[in-house]
């Protein structure tokens, strides 16, 4: 068997060894290089590309070697099985396109309306209420989503969105962009500037007050993991674990592995990370990825492991991103 490996910023040794204990011939390429293009892929069984921004994640091309060069292989060589799933990388980091499948299919989401007009800023402003949140399309742990109180400040993100800059929100936004630490550590360390436009369009959701939400895995039509995000403090409206939300690995209502297994099912793919908001009479679905991130098992010390956790597969297993992966592909290929 053999499989290609794209090299990443982020889980490439990982999976490289991952590949090599199973006995798979390992070819190594690199998208920042030429000979990827003109590579020969007939003979290959599966491919792997554990992505990561190519830029600030609110940058719409921040995924171009997924959204491009992915697709352009799949085109070309339709047997080869990949991670992330082809089947919805159209739909990756992109939360308008999520909002239209979700919509369209009935599943329940917050209360969205997608910001196209100044007719559809007074539609938001009548049925959302406030606090509002606006969601920039691009997007992910959390950044470029923004809680609002007021008709002004709606639409002032609804300008900076359609490029109209000569405004005074305008000047506020880009100012405050300037004394943000985190705006000089891109462009200094990093060597990255944090993309300083908005997407359009922008969407507007019902704010929705809760203290976690829950994100599921479903890995070839089953839940494989799921873990709940607790709020550090009652300040916390975002519950990131990267914005210092707390992990809980505990029981999980059927509920909510079912929406997440009939989405899996509905979009035709192997992997997806969903993320869902705990109402405390419901789920909600407020975006999903075919890529994710994992800590190992028991690697930070202030997650919180409890005997009634209820997915058949052990954390332990689960956990180990790289063999799970690598294990659904082979058993795919053979």
């Amino acid at each position: 068997m053999k499989a290609v490996l794209i090299k990443s910023k982020e889980r490439f040794e990982a999976f490289k060894k991952t590949l090599e204990g199973n006995g798979i011939t390992c070819v190594v390429l690199d998208f920042d290089k030429q000979e990827w293009v003109g590579y020969d892929y007939s003979s290959v069984d599966f491919l792997i590309y554990y992505s990561s921004f190519d830029f600030s994640s609110n940058h719409p091309l921040a995924l171009y070697k997924v959204y491009d060069n992915l697709i352009f292989i799949k085109n070309e060589y339709p047997h080869l099985k990949m991670y992330p799933d082809p089947a919805i990388i159209k739909y990756y980091n992109d939360k308008y396109r999520q909002f239209l499948f979700l919509s369209k299919h009935g599943y329940p989401i917050p209360h969205t309306i997608p910001l196209f007009s100044e007719e559809s800023l007074e539609e938001a402003d009548a049925k959302l209420g406030y606090p509002m949140i606006i969601k920039n399309r691009y997007g992910a742990g959390g950044d470029s989503v923004f809680k609002i109180n007021n008709k002004e400040e709606l639409y002032e993100f609804y300008r900076l969105s359609s490029l109209d800059l000569f405004n005074v929100s305008s000047v506020k936004y880009f100012t405050s962009m300037l004394k943000r630490r985190i705006f000089y550590y891109h462009l200094i360390k990093a060597k990255r500037m944090v993309y300083p436009f908005l997407s359009t369009p922008l969407l507007a959701q019902k704010f929705v007050k809760i203290d976690r939400d829950l994100k599921t895995v479903v890995g070839d039509g089953k839940v494989v993991e799921a873990h709940w995000r607790f709020q550090a403090n009652e300040e916390q409206w975002k519950v990131n674990i990267d914005g210092g939300g707390i992990g809980v690995w505990s029981e999980v209502p059927r509920e909510a592995l079912d929406v997440s297994e009939k989405l899996a099912k509905d979009l035709g793919t192997s992997w997806l990370n969903i993320d869902l908001l705990y109402t405390g009479e419901g789920f909600l679905i407020t975006e999903f990825s075919p890529v994710w991130h994992h800590y190992a098992y028991k690697e930070k010390p202030s997650f919180v492991y409890k005997d009634d956790y209820n997915i058949e597969m052990p954390l332990e297993e689960s956990l180990n991103l790289e063999k799970i992966i690598v294990e659904s592909l082979i058993k795919k290929s053979s």
